[in-house]
């Protein structure tokens, strides 16, 4: 157990000298939400609640601030680091456990995962469900994130746990959402919007490049390689849930339909686990093959930390870079706090930074939901009846029509350009 601590401080310690991912919703959420904005009704966001929850709460002890962001995104990190020991000790010996959980800790930060997003919030519960064979967990789970769906037919064993579970928890947040008069808002935008029109919305879907998807998938690939390896007659073993690759197989769709780095967090877990497995199989065995496997993954790794070092290493945290708080300051000393502000195509954490307010509602500007029909309209006569005059208009870039801030909403522009006549911030 001491070199387990050893190696998670040792995590710790790397996360701290790396560059940091401040997501701007994980702040900008709580944020509003602290201004009296409810969820769904004066802020869009097409997830369920349950990290926005977390994040309120976390926030209302500890104050809202970018360092306590960091420390709930490193305890989630390092609670992630002991259930990997622990299972893996569990199941496959202690030494198996300090080599899942030397795994873990090479794969987790090159994943984007020195930054808090949902498929970081959600991994712990998956690993107590795997653990534990219980579908329970998955319940709080797909309260944090629609996309554990995925891994349901695991449970089909346990459908009617499962089904009261899930049931009762979405249950729970209707009635919740009920009782402040946003059911409708709440149900739309978390369930209809989401399975139903987010897939198909423009600019959503990007698949990235064959280049993302080798980087990404290579460590399963040879983690693949290494348990087929072990012969036919453990193939079968694939299809049982305590298997951990077929685990890290199912939380691998989390990518889909917009790829990211930081949606694999929850499959390089259960990667970590089936090393484990795989030294607790092979450990009596010396052939070549895998000598083979070992040394992809050594130069897959010392390939990837190389870029990694390069680009992050005592960086500043991504989207506070310097110029983030120039604007911010220009933001506070160029407008009436007690009004509300629209940036448009700005950077959002200079809300935060700056302690002024959007109108309501607030959204991220994608296409995905200014695209829907009417919606632009919808904002506008919201807009109109806050009698909106602060607008800031950042330049656009020239990219695709529908690409994240290349995206030009017509009508809203129109709209804008009719009651302001500053320029480009």
């Amino acid at each position: 157990m001491l070199q387990a601590a050893f190696l998670i401080v040792v995590h710790l310690l790397i996360l701290t000298q790396l560059r940091f991912e401040v997501w701007p919703e994980m702040m900008l959420m709580p944020y509003l939400m602290k201004n009296g904005f409810e969820l769904y009704r004066d802020m869009i966001v097409p997830w369920t609640p349950g990290l926005m929850w977390i994040l309120q709460g976390w926030f209302w002890l500890t104050g809202l601030s970018i360092w306590n962001l960091k420390v709930l995104t490193w305890l989630i990190i390092i609670f992630t680091d002991i259930l990997i020991y622990l299972i893996a000790a569990k199941h496959w010996g202690k030494t198996a456990g300090i080599i899942s959980l030397i795994s873990f800790m090479l794969f987790q930060p090159l994943f984007d995962g020195n930054g808090l997003w949902f498929d970081l919030a959600v991994a712990p519960l998956l690993l107590l469900a795997f653990h534990f064979d219980n579908s329970l967990f998955l319940a709080p789970a797909f309260l944090v994130k629609q996309s554990v769906v995925w891994l349901f037919p695991l449970f089909w064993k346990q459908w009617k746990r499962l089904v009261v579970a899930v049931t009762v928890t979405i249950g729970t947040s209707l009635v919740w959402f009920w009782s402040r008069g946003i059911l409708n808002d709440y149900w739309f935008w978390a369930y209809d919007f989401t399975f139903r029109l987010f897939p198909r919305m423009p600019g959503h879907l990007d698949l990235a490049t064959w280049r993302h998807w080798a980087l990404a998938l290579a460590p399963a690939l040879i983690v693949g390689a290494g348990a087929l390896l072990k012969g036919r007659r453990e193939w079968g073993k694939f299809f049982s849930i305590n298997c951990p690759l077929q685990w890290a197989f199912w939380s691998g769709l989390f990518v889909f339909p917009r790829f990211g780095l930081f949606h694999f967090q929850p499959m390089i877990a259960f990667l970590a686990l089936e090393i484990g497995s795989l030294y607790n199989y092979y450990k009596g065995y010396k052939n070549y093959k895998n000598y083979i496997l070992i040394s992809l993954m050594v130069v897959y790794l010392g390939f990837f930390w190389f870029r990694i070092i390069q680009a992050q290493w005592q960086k500043p945290d991504r989207f506070l870079e310097p110029e983030f708080y120039q604007v911010a300051a220009k933001l506070a000393m160029e407008t009436d706090k007690n009004q509300p502000v629209l940036l448009v195509n700005g950077p959002e954490l200079a809300y935060v930074l700056s302690d002024r307010l959007p109108p309501k509602p607030w959204l991220t500007q994608f296409p995905w939901f200014l695209e829907l029909p009417g919606f632009q309209e919808k904002l506008i006569d919201n807009f109109k009846r806050q009698n909106l005059k602060q607008t800031i208009l950042f330049p656009y870039q020239s990219e695709a029509e529908f690409v994240p801030g290349s995206y030009q909403p017509k009508k809203l522009l129109e709209y804008i350009n009719s009651i302001t006549n500053d320029e480009a911030f």
